[in-house]
C-alpha cells in the first residue's frame, strides 16, 4: 500500500515529481545502509530475531507520518528523515528473512526455487491486493488512513515470523562487522555470476523504482485521472506476476535457466514501460501490461536459486544482505532521475527514456558470466579471507 500512498501523497501535496523522487530516495537510501549494516547484525541476532526486532522498530515509525500530519507537524523535511529511518529498518529485515529461505529448502527437502516462489508469491498478491485497496482507500479516507493500515502490517508480519519460521541452525561468526562485511566483498569478487546478477539488479531497480514510485503514479493522476485506475494496474501486473511465478515452478523447473533468464528478460523490461507511451484505453493497458508481466514470474525464483547454490552457509546473512544492499544503491538515482525528467522534459519522454533503458538492459544476460547459472562454483575459486575466520566451506557449496 505504501508503494501507491507516499508517491501519491506527495504529489498530491506539492504537484512536484522531484520532490516525489526525494522522498522515495530517502526511503530507498535507508534501505541501502541498512542492509550494508544489517548483515553483521543479523548474524548477532540470528536470522528469524533479527526480522521480527526490525519489524517491530518500522511500525511507529511508519504511524508516525499520518500521526504528524494530523498534528500539523509533517514537514518536507520530516517526511524525508521519516521515510529513510523506515528505510534503515526494512533492510536488515528482508535481508533476515532471505536468509531463512535455505534453512526452509534443507527442512523440506523442496527445490529451492520452490521455497523462493512460495516466498515470493505471497509477496507479489500483497502487492495486486494492496495496490487496488491503496487507490480505493486513498479516494474514501485519504492517505493517513492506508499508512496506518501499513504500520498495522508490520506487526503482523513480526508475529507471523516470531511463530511460523525455523531458526538457523548454523553457528556465525563471531568476527569484528567490519571484518565480516570485508569477507562477503571478498567472496563476491571470486563469483562473476554472482558479480552480474548483483549489477544488473542494481540498475534494473534503478529503473523500476523511477518507473513505479514516480512515473507510474504520475501517469495516474494526469493521464487516467484517478487513484483508482492506477491501483487496478499494479493489480493485473502484481497477479500477473504470481501466476508466472507459479507456472514455472508448477511446469518450468526442469527448463534450462539461461534461456529461461535471456527471454523473460527481453519481454518485459522495454515492453511494460513502453505500452505507456501509446496511451491506450484502459482495458488495453491492463491487458497487455498483464501479458507482458507473466515473463516476470521466473526472474526472481531463478536468481534467488543461484545466489544459494552458491554462497556459503555461513556467509549467506552477509553476502545476501551486500548483494540487496548493492541492488538497491541506484534506487535513489532512479526515482530522482524520473522525478527531474518529468518536471523538465515531462511525463511522456521520460516514460521514453526509461524505456530505452529497460531495452538496453534486458540485453545483458546474453554476456557470457550469465551463461553458468545451472552451473556450481568454480572448484578451483578459492574462498579468500575465509579461513582465517575459521569460515573453512569451500566456495561451491
Amino acid at each position: 500500500m505504501t508503494l501507491l500512498a507516499i508517491p501519491w501523497f506527495v504529489l498530491s501535496a506539492t504537484g512536484s515529481g522531484l520532490h516525489t523522487g526525494v522522498v522515495v530516495a530517502a526511503e530507498t537510501t535507508g534501505v541501502v545502509l541498512g542492509s550494508v549494516l544489517g548483515g553483521p547484525w543479523i548474524d548477532r541476532l540470528r536470522p528469524r530475531r533479527a526480522a521480527v526486532l526490525f519489524d517491530l522498530a518500522a511500525a511507529p515509525l511508519l504511524a508516525a507520518i499520518p500521526i504528524l500530519h494530523h498534528l500539523g507537524a509533517l514537514t518536507g523535511w520530516a517526511l524525508v528523515v521519516l521515510a529513510w529511518i523506515i528505510g534503515l529498518t526494512r533492510g536488515p529485515g528482508d535481508a533476515a528473512r532471505l536468509v531463512l529461505i535455505p534453512e526452509i529448502t534443507k527442512v523440506t527437502a523442496t527445490p529451492v526455487e520452490r521455497v523462493t516462489a512460495a516466498h515470493d508469491t505471497p509477496t507479489q498478491a500483497a502487492k495486486a491486493l494492496g495496490a487496488p485497496l491503496a487507490g480505493a482507500l486513498i479516494a474514501l479516507t485519504g492517505v493517513p488512513a492506508v499508512l496506518l493500515l501499513d504500520a498495522s502490517s508490520f506487526l503482523l508480519s513480526a508475529a507471523i515470523t516470531a511463530t511460523a519460521l525455523p531458526e538457523t541452525t548454523h553457528q556465525h561468526s563471531r568476527s569484528q562487522p567490519r571484518t565480516r562485511l570485508r569477507q562477503a566483498w571478498n567472496f563476491l569478487r571470486t563469483d562473476r555470476t554472482l558479480q552480474a546478477i548483483m549489477w544488473l539488479a542494481a540498475a534494473t531497480n534503478a529503473v523500476n523504482s523511477g518507473l513505479f514510485s514516480v512515473l507510474v503514479p504520475a501517469y495516474g493522476i494526469w493521464i487516467l485521472g484517478s487513484s483508482a485506475h492506477i491501483g487496478a494496474l499494479y493489480a493485473v501486473t502484481g497477479t500477473a506476476m504470481i501466476t508466472g511465478t507459479l507456472l514455472f515452478t508448477t511446469l518450468g523447473l526442469r527448463l534450462p535457466r539461461w534461456p529461461v533468464l535471456v527471454t523473460c528478460y527481453l519481454l518485459v523490461f522495454a515492453p511494460r514501460s513502453g505500452i505507456f507511451l501509446l496511451q491506450p484505453p484502459l482495458v488495453v493497458l491492463l491487458i497487455a501490461s498483464g501479458v507482458l508481466m507473466l515473463a516476470f514470474g521466473p526472474i526472481n525464483p531463478i536468481l534467488a536459486a543461484v545466489r544459494t547454490e552458491r554462497t556459503p552457509p555461513r556467509l549467506r546473512a552477509r553476502v545476501f544482505a551486500t548483494i540487496s544492499a548493492t541492488a538497491t544503491l541506484a534506487m535513489p538515482l532512479g526515482t530522482i532521475t524520473a522525478g527531474a525528467l518529468g518536471d523538465q522534459l515531462g511525463l511522456m519522454p521520460a516514460l521514453a527514456v526509461f524505456t530505452a533503458a529497460g531495452g538496453l538492459l534486458s540485453l545483458c544476460p546474453l554476456l557470457p558470466a550469465w551463461r553458468r547459472l545451472g552451473a556450481p562454483p568454480h572448484p578451483s575459486v578459492p574462498s579468500p579471507n575465509l579461513t582465517r575466520s575459521g569460515l573453512t566451506h569451500p566456495a561451491g557449496q
